[in-house]
């Protein structure tokens, strides 16, 4: 595979130049497995996601090309029984040790034995994946340990058909970039900068999930009170970072819902943010959830969506340092949100055979600002939380007030 980057593509890159941009997934899974069969397993579903194989070549000043020749199977390290929550402390390590774009690959993986269960957790430039993608390839690695021998697995090209997508740029229907564009990404991202967290503080990792009954139940209530999940996360997380004032909350959003044609599995970054405001202040939760539905709603639209990514071809005419330059500029002045929320919906089964999946966790750095990073992924009926932040301790305390807040409201 080789082909040029897209300018959404090219201006990651660039951001990766100068700041942290990985992401990962983790996979916490009963059952035995060994290095060799992760290895094995990694190499299999590689021939499937060649992007899991590339690397950045001809890197110029306005263009850097994605290229498969070269590039070795992404490495897997191993963590022999570290003890409760050594899973948390590799995504704390991984998260921020950047990649090497020009020899690749531009993704690694951690296999945390613990014996009868293990932790299998996966980083990615962002670059190359984003959280579907990244729940994707746990699947599809999840069936190979479940399965026979990886190691009996076909040799390459008698394989199954590798699963490729044109980049998002290339998927938007409608018109070139305008300027018009501009505007609207100005609106979807603008607005007042936070004081940054402490540049110098430790990335902190916590996770954290809700029991069946527990969800249950918030669904439940969310129904009847008619918000959803991510409308209900939003206003607990804003009463919890801005009580009493207005608070901005920043969404993910799955650019898949408008491409042309969808990109399917195929791994890639399929996703953009936007900033809500949400009500800090409200007395009732569920108006302030309601009001936040609405708003996340009218932004998921096709009209509102395709700027989000067809703006980046208008930084094509910038050297590629030049636009890593100005996005560390702009992070090191401070958020334009008070915390990141994302509802992640994953096709995950649950059984592989002998393995079990029992948890999963999605992470991703926080880069210079030090904003909360909020994911939220649901398995088998219940939610799985996580945050990732410099703020450390008053993250940590973000997170309780918002549950609290989430999980007491009538």
């Amino acid at each position: 595979m080789r082909r040029r980057l897209s300018p959404y593509e090219r201006v990651i890159w660039a951001a990766g130049e100068r700041l942290p941009v990985n992401i990962a997934a983790v996979a916490r899974v009963e059952g035995r497995t060994t290095p060799g069969r992760v290895r094995a397993a990694v190499a299999a579903v590689r021939r499937r996601h060649p992007l899991l194989g590339v690397r950045v070549a001809d890197p110029g000043w306005w263009q850097g090309r994605l290229t498969t020749a070269g590039v070795p199977d992404p490495g897997v390290r191993v963590v022999r029984d570290a003890g409760a929550g050594a899973w948390s402390r590799v995504v704390e390590e991984e998260l921020p040790r950047p990649f090497d774009t020009r020899s690749g690959p531009l993704a690694r993986f951690v296999l945390v034995d613990a014996g009868e269960a293990f932790d299998l957790v996966t980083v990615y430039h962002h670059l190359v994946a984003d959280a579907v993608s990244a729940g994707v390839v746990l699947r599809d690695l999840l069936t190979h340990l479940g399965g026979p021998d990886p190691a009996e697995a076909p040799p390459p090209g008698s394989g199954p058909v590798p699963v490729l997508a044109a980049p998002a740029d290339e998927l938007i229907p409608g018109p070139r970039a305008r300027p018009g564009d501009l505007l609207r990404t100005a609106r979807a991202l603008g607005g007042p900068v936070r004081p940054p967290y402490p540049p110098d503080g430790r990335l902190a990792y916590r996770a954290w999930s809700l029991e069946r009954e527990d969800t249950e139940l918030l669904l439940k209530r969310c129904r009847a009170q008619g918000a959803t999940l991510q409308g209900a996360l939003c206003a607990a997380f804003a009463r919890a970072a801005a009580p009493g004032r207005p608070a901005r909350i920043a969404v993910a959003a799955d650019l898949r819902r408008v491409l042309e044609p969808p990109p399917g599995e195929a791994m890639g970054l399929y996703a953009a943010s936007f900033v809500v405001p949400v009500d800090g202040a409200a007395d009732d939760l569920w108006a302030a959830a309601r009001e936040a539905r609405t708003g996340i709603h009218a932004r998921l639209t096709p009209q509102e969506l395709r700027p989000l990514v067809r703006v980046f071809r208008l930084t094509s005419f910038l050297p590629h340092r030049a636009v890593g330059a100005l996005l560390r500029r702009g992070e090191s002045r401070g958020p334009r949100f008070d915390v990141s929320v994302s509802n992640t919906r994953l096709d995950l089964p649950e059984a592989y055979g002998p393995l079990r999946l029992a948890a999963v966790h999605g992470a991703a750095h926080t880069s210079l600002s030090g904003a909360p990073l909020v994911i939220v992924v649901g398995l088998g009926g219940r939610l799985f939380l996580s945050v990732t932040s410099t703020a450390g301790e008053e993250a940590e305390a973000l997170c309780r007030r918002a549950m609290d807040h989430l999980l007491s409201a009538e």
